[in-house]
C-alpha cells in the first residue's frame, strides 16, 4: 500500500474516533448534569476511544469507505441515559440528545476557521492544498507537504458528517428522537414505527449526501 495513502487513512480513523468519542462523551456529560448518572457510573464521560468506540460503525466501516475512497464518517456506542432519572425529563432529554451533535458542531466550525485563516495566509498553495484534502486519494499525495492543512480539512469534514448523520429525522439517531418528543402523540406513533429500520436507512442517507457535502465544503473553500 502506498504510504501516504496509508497515512492519510490512519489520520482520518484517528480524527474519526476522536469525533465520536467526543460526541458520545458530549451525550454523557449532559445526561450527568441533568440528572442521570447512568452513563458516568459506566465511564462514559470520557474522551478515551475505548469507552465509546464500537467494532462495526467506528473500524469496519470506516476502513471500508477507505477502501473505496469516500469520506469517512461512521458511529460509537449508544450512550446509556434512563430518561426518568433526569429532573426534567422531555426537556432534558432533548437537551441530551442534542448535546453530540452540537459539540460535533462546534469542533467543525473551529476547524473551518483555521482552514480559512491558513487559506488566506498561503494563497493559492493554500487553496490546492485545501480542495486536494477534500478527496483522500488525492490529498494523500499532498499531505506530507501540508499536514496541518490536511488534519483540520477531516478534522471539519468528518464532524460535518456526523453531524448530518445524527440529524437525520429518524429514530434512533439523534434527530429522529428529538423529533419524536416534538410531534403530536399520533405522529410520534407513526415515525416511532420505523425505528427498526431507521439507522440503516440513516446511514445509506448519509452515504448519498456526501457528494452534496463536497460540494458545500468545496464552495467555502472557493470563497476563501
Amino acid at each position: 500500500m502506498d504510504p501516504n495513502l496509508l497515512f492519510s487513512a490512519l489520520v482520518q480513523l484517528l480524527l474519526l474516533w476522536l469525533a465520536i468519542s467526543l460526541h458520545e462523551w458530549a451525550h454523557a456529560w449532559v445526561a450527568s448534569l441533568c440528572g442521570d448518572p447512568t452513563a458516568r457510573e459506566l465511564g462514559r464521560v470520557s474522551l478515551n476511544p475505548l469507552r465509546h468506540l464500537d467494532p462495526v460503525g467506528s473500524l469496519l466501516f470506516p476502513t471500508l469507505l477507505v477502501l473505496f475512497g469516500w469520506p469517512l464518517y461512521g458511529w460509537g456506542r449508544s450512550t446509556p441515559v434512563v430518561e426518568k432519572n433526569l429532573r426534567r425529563p422531555g426537556r432534558d432529554d432533548i437537551l441530551v440528545l442534542a448535546a453530540g451533535p452540537a459539540a460535533n458542531l462546534l469542533v467543525a466550525m473551529a476547524a473551518t476557521v483555521a482552514v480559512v485563516v491558513m487559506i488566506q495566509a498561503l494563497g493559492a498553495e493554500g487553496r490546492e492544498a485545501a480542495f486536494q484534502a477534500l478527496f483522500p486519494p488525492t490529498g494523500a499525495a499532498k499531505a506530507r507537504s501540508f499536514p496541518v492543512m490536511f488534519t483540520l480539512m477531516r478534522l471539519a469534514f468528518i464532524n460535518v458528517g456526523l453531524v448530518v448523520f445524527n440529524l437525520i429525522p429518524l429514530p434512533p439517531l439523534d434527530g429522529g428522537q428529538i423529533v419524536l418528543h416534538l410531534l403530536p402523540p399520533d405522529w410520534a406513533a407513526r415515525l416511532a414505527a420505523v425505528r427498526p429500520y431507521g439507522f440503516m436507512i440513516g446511514v445509506l442517507a448519509a452515504v448519498g449526501l456526501v457528494p452534496l457535502l463536497t460540494f458545500i465544503v468545496g464552495m467555502v473553500i472557493n470563497f476563501s
